[in-house]
């Protein structure tokens, strides 16, 4: 539709604010140039006549200042587009640049093509979500991935490396888009410039205090951390710096797969995005003050991350607002992108071991026993508990059933059969222990309470076999296993081995170096219970040929060792752990710390 022609008055007041507007810019590089004590006299002055306040007056004399700086990046300078211009066309220009350089995972494209117009946005929220590139190794495209929005961020700067004092003051000097490789070589152990990096998540507390010195004497001074920043890492940083952050995981490229090589340098393409992102962003800032859009179901960080870039997607418009929700959970809902919840099913499988069914509890000791992985360790140091386990398994419809193991009737746990759908679906093949080395498989031997099959995998390597030399040992371990399953009525009067497993971590004791807190029970010939081991006296334990059989006295400890005779009738005087001695009493002897069994 033709548009009415403007009146002479209307074209006047045009050209009036135009000549006003490039008389007030010519203003401000006028007063830009000024030194430090000549501002400060002409700063009040200048922004009354401008019709500005004094604090937009600095901020516009620090960026005139930053633009005339020979340091300043030739991409920096950024005329905006002159026409309006589509906010989802522009999103979707994005996201091609980053299929066509790099394999990305699901969602990940999407997240990055919005925390790029985030950049050209952030001060219009209260939140600056960090962007953060992990990948297992070397050559997975983080590099790749911080050129290309180095290309297409307003004053972005790329560092390898930057000190602590250093990172506060550029950015309260020329207030970039920071990216920052390598983080692993100094961030991770950094406790100072993790802080740093920290603060900058939310511009209320974006800041630091410095002392700096002024015409000799020092004052304390407040530097700014508030921009943009993306850093790319090999394996995970802090949790802190992780929490603040929409976290994007690479991986090596496949054989198969065809992505365009970057060239590495600026380009007309960077360039015409660069204007476009900057004209949406001039016309659509005051929108996005203060967002609060409708957010998927995430917890209150991860909402927070996403509340700035959902705002953008809803504001596109085009699929955007289905695509960035749908990206939000799955790189930062509660199923992650299936990493941690996958290690789990994992886990249980192995913990499951031949049984068909197993307690809770006795399910989340097992997982929370080895000191590696992260159950021990879930929530704020605190290892994992029933309920966190429910909650985990709840993605996959998992639920916590009545089940009936030897010892104990109607308790809660869950079956093996509930689980195998999922384990074909998220982590087909056969389970391997983190601490196993070489092939193994479970044992045949059955445990002290007939259950069957060991609960555990074992390394058949790391255990001597029937006939073995230690056959022509008294009261050796081998060729015991007759004996105990032979006798499962007197075991019975003793502990069995479900008894042990409900042992408090504390009151077990290592079979081979006899200090507390072992982390998983292994069968072995000789001793119907199981023996605790910690993960790295396995190998020692089970390498022994010949193992002690008598009272052996542990130089410069006054230590006394036991081992357990496969006698049956030594385990009918088994007493309750008294925790005041942590003293078992095993066929009229004491048997103190340290002891082997």
């Amino acid at each position: 539709m033709k548009q009415p022609a403007l009146t002479q008055n209307q074209v006047a007041a045009a050209v009036e604010r135009a000549v006003a507007r490039a008389d007030g810019k010519a203003e401000v590089k006028k007063i830009a140039a000024l030194d430090e004590f000549d501002y400060e006299r002409e700063r009040e002055k200048t922004a009354e006549a401008l019709g500005v306040r004094v604090g937009v007056l600095d901020k516009m004399v620090k960026r005139a200042r930053a633009e005339e700086d020979d340091s300043a990046l030739p991409h920096w300078r950024v005329d905006a587009s002159p026409v309006p211009v589509d906010g989802a066309a522009l999103l979707d220009a994005v996201r091609a640049v980053f299929r066509r350089y790099v394999v990305m995972p699901k969602g990940a494209d999407t997240a990055l093509a919005l925390w790029v117009m985030h950049t050209w946005t952030m001060n219009a929220g209260e939140i600056s979500p960090f962007i953060v590139l992990v990948s297992p190794t070397k050559r997975c495209g983080k590099t790749t991935v911080l050129i290309l929005l180095q290309y297409m961020t307003p004053r972005s700067e790329l560092a390898s490396n930057i000190s602590a004092s250093a990172l506060f003051r550029y950015v309260e000097e020329v207030q970039p888009t920071l990216m920052i490789d390598e983080a692993d070589s100094f961030i991770k152990d950094n406790e100072e410039i993790r802080g740093i990096l920290n603060s900058g998540h939310t511009k209320t507390a974006a800041y630091v205090i410095r002392n700096v010195e002024v015409n000799g004497e020092h004052k304390p001074r407040r530097f700014s951390t508030w921009a943009p920043k993306a850093i790319a890492t090999i394996r995970a940083l802090a949790d802190t710096l992780e929490d603040r952050s929409v976290v994007v995981t690479l991986q090596r490229k496949s054989p198969g797969a065809e992505v365009e090589r970057l060239r590495r340098r600026d380009s007309k393409e960077f360039g015409e995005i660069r204007r476009k992102a900057k004209r949406w962003a001039d016309d659509n800032i005051a929108k996005l003050d203060d967002p609060d859009p409708k957010l998927p179901d995430l917890n209150d960080r991860a909402a927070d991350n996403w509340r700035p870039l959902i705002a953008i997607a809803d504001l596109a418009g085009g699929t955007w607002p289905e695509d960035a929700r749908r990206a939000a959970m799955t790189l930062s809902g509660d199923e992650d992108d299936g990493a941690i919840n996958v290690a789990l099913l994992r886990d249980i499988r192995s913990a499951f071991g031949d049984d068909d069914e197993i307690r809770s509890i006795d399910l989340v000791n097992k997982l929370t026993a080895d000191p590696e992985r992260p159950w021990v360790e879930w929530r704020h140091g605190r290892p994992l508990t029933q309920k966190q386990l429910g909650s985990l398994l709840s993605s996959f419809r998992l639920t916590s059933v009545t089940v009936s193991v030897p010892g104990f009737k109607d308790a809660k746990g869950y079956r093996r059969h509930d689980f195998q759908e999922a384990w074909a679906a998220y982590c087909p093949g056969q389970p391997t222990l983190p601490h196993q080395k070489g092939h193994s498989e479970a044992s045949n031997r059955r445990s002290a309470d007939a259950t069957g099959k060991s609960g555990d995998f074992r390394s058949v390597a790391a255990c001597p076999g029937d006939g073995s030399k230690n056959d022509e040992l008294p009261n050796s371990h081998a060729g015991s296993d007759a004996s105990t399953l032979r006798n499962n009525q007197t075991a019975a009067k003793g502990r069995s081995a479900q008894e042990f497993d409900d042992m408090p971590p504390f009151l077990r004791r290592c079979g081979h170096c006899g200090k507390p807190s072992p982390t998983a029970r292994w069968d072995w010939e000789g001793h119907p219970d199981g023996v605790w081991l910690h993960t790295d006296c396995e190998a020692a334990w089970a390498s022994r040929e010949a193992r002690p059989n008598l009272m052996t006295e542990y130089a410069g400890t006054g230590t006394r060792h036991y081992t357990l005779s496969t006698d049956p009738r030594a385990y009918q005087q088994y007493a309750t752990v008294t925790p005041s001695s942590l003293r078992f009493v095993v066929a009229g002897s004491q048997r103190e710390e340290g002891q082997d069994g």
